[in-house]
């Protein structure tokens, strides 16, 4: 094994992800201050500073070097081998196509990306004679509360909007809240069962969509979707916790910032499958090493796949008893 200069190894870390991930095939879906790279192996979110997230494998790194781990090695980052590190690096090495950029420059690239606010204007255009459709969709097909979802609605966390480039589809859009209460994103899909569409635009490490009163909870709840957050309300209601849905299987940083500033007990209600496990171990990792005196965050599991699932579930059974 042949070994390789500093040299090398500083121009292989200043290879820009979007270039490596072009290279593989995956195409940039932006999505305000981050990109999506997806396709039936990989669903890989890019943010500012090189970091990445890969939510089909819940495994995240920080620049060209831990992607190529996981990439070409199948490793993650923090335990890659010496052997993998090298292989990794001649993998890079292997792509010197790829024109170098300075580094420092992917970061001044996230603060130019397009506004949320120029991107709701063509991907969430707000269409109130549609909502009929979209509370039909909520409330019939996916069993969420009449009530609650009517209180989304004219608080304007939830709404139905529809697409510049299909105006033809209805889409329900759950909007992205800061600490402070600020639209700064939102999650959308298509009003419609068993579709699968789903996208973000705008803020998600420090807006989420909410269920709940962040500026009188006196705990947090982290669930994986917006539908799934109103889920979790209508299961196990309580007015002093707030429930924030992150749009994926990780949970953000600035979430473990906000619970510990304001000393929340935290619950890690994620999906009950290998995504939903793996993202509540990295947090529960990630929690320990940045308040390793904070009692840990407690794990909670919806007995399906996740919470909408047991909602349908439980509103079944009902029905099933006469009740």
């Amino acid at each position: 094994m042949a070994p390789l200069s500093s040299l090398q190894v500083d121009e292989a870390r200043q290879i820009p992800l979007d270039a490596i991930l072009t290279s593989q095939g995956l195409h940039a879906h932006r999505e305000g201050s981050t990109a999506r790279y997806k396709n039936d192996q990989f669903n890989i979110v890019t943010s500012g500073h090189g970091l990445w997230y890969d939510n089909a494998a819940s495994i995240g790194g920080r620049g060209a070097i831990d992607l190529a781990l996981h990439l070409c090695c199948s490793v993650q980052p923090r335990l890659a081998s010496p052997a993998q590190i090298h292989r990794a690096l001649e993998w890079l090495g292997e792509l010197s196509h790829i024109p170098l950029k300075p580094l420092g420059t992917e970061t001044l690239e996230q603060t130019t990306r397009e506004p949320f606010e120029s991107q709701a204007a063509r991907l969430a255009i707000r269409d109130d004679a549609r909502w009929p459709m979209v509370r039909h969709y909520l409330v019939r097909s996916r069993r969420l509360p009449h009530d609650l979802v009517e209180e989304l609605h004219a608080r304007g966390d939830i709404y139905a909007s529809f697409t510049e480039a299909r105006p033809e589809q209805t889409h329900v859009c759950f909007a992205h809240r800061s600490i402070g209460g600020k639209i700064r994103g939102a999650t959308i899909r298509t009003a419609a069962e068993g579709s699968g569409f789903l996208f973000s635009i705008g803020e998600k490490q420090a807006a989420w969509f909410t269920v709940g009163d962040l500026k009188t909870a006196q705990s947090l709840v982290v669930v994986e979707a917006p539908i799934d957050a109103v889920s979790y309300q209508a299961l196990r209601s309580n007015k002093e916790t707030a429930i924030l849905a992150t749009s994926c299987s990780h949970v953000f940083t600035p979430i473990l910032e906000a619970s510990h500033a304001r000393k929340w007990p935290l619950t890690i209600a994620l999906d009950n499958d290998r995504a939903g496990h793996a993202g509540a171990e990295r947090c529960l990792a990630d929690h320990a090493a940045l308040y390793p005196a904070n009692p840990a965050p407690f794990r909670q599991c919806p007995v399906l796949k996740d919470w909408n699932d047991d909602l349908r579930a439980a509103i079944s059974l009902s029905h099933g008893r006469g009740l």
